[in-house]
C-alpha cells in the first residue's frame, strides 16, 4: 500500500463572504507563497471581489482586496511572477455585463512584489475572452497568455513582444467544447497547450512557432470531467508536472501525473479524494516542494504539500512502503 505522499492545509480558517469560488492562482515571492482568488455571492454577480492572501510565518495573513469595481462581476485572477524582477501580473476578467460571454481581460502590475498595485488596464478589449491558466515567456523573449473563447469554447492564445504592453490574438484550434488551455514550452522550441473539455478526455494542441497559429486539438489518453487543470514545466528535472481530475465524469478527486515529453503520461498519483467536489487545481513548484492548491467544495482551498522527490520515487516504482 503506498504511503500518503501528501500533507495537507486549509489556506484559509475564517469564514469570508461572499463564499471563495473556483479560481485560485498561487505564486512564490520573497521566499512566501502568495494566493489569489475571487468570491462572489454567485457566479458573474456584481459583488465580486479578488483577494489576496500571503503565507509567513506559519499562517495565512488576514485576506485583502486587489481588485473591487463596485457593479461589476470579476473572474478567473491569475498570479505570475515574470521570471527576472519583482515584477507580478494580476490577470483576471471584468464582466460590464452579468454574463461570462461579455468578459475583457485585464491586468493590475506590482513592481514591489505585491506591496501594491498598478491601476486597472484592459490588455484585450474583444468580449467573451477568459484567463485560467499562467502565462509563460518563451524561448523567444515574448510574452503568451493561455486563454479561451467562452463563446464558442475553443482555446486561444495573445502573444506580446518582449515588453507586455501590446497583445495580438492567436489560435483557435478549430475544435469546440475546449476552455482553460494550459500551456508549456518543449525543449525543441514546440508549444504544447493541454485543455479541459466536454469530451471525457483532455485535447491537446501543437504549435511549431511560438504561439502564431495551432494544430487542430486532438484527445489524449488522459480523462477529464470538463474541469480546470494546471500543467507546469519542472526545468532542474526535466519533467513536466499535470494535475487534474482523473475521471471522465466527477470531480470527487484530485491527481497528478508526470511527463518526460509532455506527451507519455504516468499513472495518476491519487492528491485527495472524497464525496464532495475537489477542483480546480493551480500548482507551485517551491524548491523541494510540490504543492497542488484545489477548491474544496467552492468555498475553501486546499494546500496539498508533497516533496518532489518523494513524488518521482513513487513513479519509478522505488517505494514499496
Amino acid at each position: 500500500m503506498m504511503k500518503n505522499l501528501f500533507d495537507f492545509s486549509s489556506v484559509l480558517q475564517q469564514k469570508l463572504y461572499p463564499p471563495m469560488h473556483h479560481s485560485i492562482s498561487v505564486e512564490q515571492v520573497e521566499g512566501k507563497i502568495m494566493a489569489v482568488w475571487y468570491s462572489a455571492s454567485y457566479e458573474t454577480a456584481p459583488d465580486s471581489v479578488i483577494y489576496s492572501s500571503t503565507f509567513e510565518n506559519g499562517k495565512w495573513n488576514t485576506p485583502k482586496a486587489v481588485v473591487k469595481l463596485p457593479g461589476l462581476g470579476l473572474g478567473n485572477p491569475v498570479l505570475w511572477k515574470l521570471p527576472n524582477g519583482n515584477e507580478i501580473w494580476l490577470l483576471f476578467v471584468i464582466l460590464p455585463e452579468k454574463s461570462w460571454k461579455s468578459a475583457i481581460i485585464a491586468r493590475k502590475i506590482s513592481k514591489d512584489n505585491g506591496k501594491s498595485w498598478s491601476d486597472v488596464e484592459i490588455i484585450s478589449e474583444q468580449r467573451g475572452l477568459m484567463t485560467k491558466s499562467k502565462p509563460i515567456k518563451l524561448s523567444n523573449g515574448r510574452y503568451l497568455i493561455p486563454i479561451y473563447d467562452e463563446k464558442e469554447w475553443f482555446p486561444m492564445v495573445l502573444v506580446s513582444e518582449k515588453d507586455g504592453n501590446k497583445w495580438n490574438l492567436y489560435g483557435d484550434t478549430t475544435v469546440k467544447g475546449i476552455i482553460q488551455p494550459a500551456v508549456v514550452e518543449l525543449d525543441n522550441g514546440t508549444l504544447l497547450m493541454l485543455s479541459r473539455t466536454k469530451m471525457g478526455r483532455m485535447y491537446y494542441s501543437l504549435s511549431f512557432n511560438q504561439g502564431l497559429s495551432w494544430i487542430s486539438s486532438s484527445k489524449m489518453d488522459v480523462p477529464n470531467p470538463n474541469s480546470g487543470i494546471s500543467l507546469v514545466k519542472i526545468k532542474e528535472k526535466k519533467i513536466f508536472l499535470l494535475a487534474y481530475n482523473h475521471s471522465e465524469f466527477f470531480r470527487n478527486r484530485i491527481d497528478i501525473s508526470v511527463s518526460r515529453d509532455g506527451f507519455s503520461w504516468s499513472k495518476p498519483i491519487n492528491v485527495f479524494m472524497g464525496n464532495g467536489e475537489y477542483s480546480y487545481p493551480c500548482i507551485l513548484v517551491d524548491s523541494e516542494n510540490v504543492h497542488v492548491f484545489f477548491t474544496k467544495n467552492r468555498v475553501n482551498f486546499i494546500d496539498a504539500r508533497a516533496n518532489l522527490n518523494e513524488i518521482l520515487k513513487h513513479i519509478r516504482g522505488e517505494d514499496n512502503a
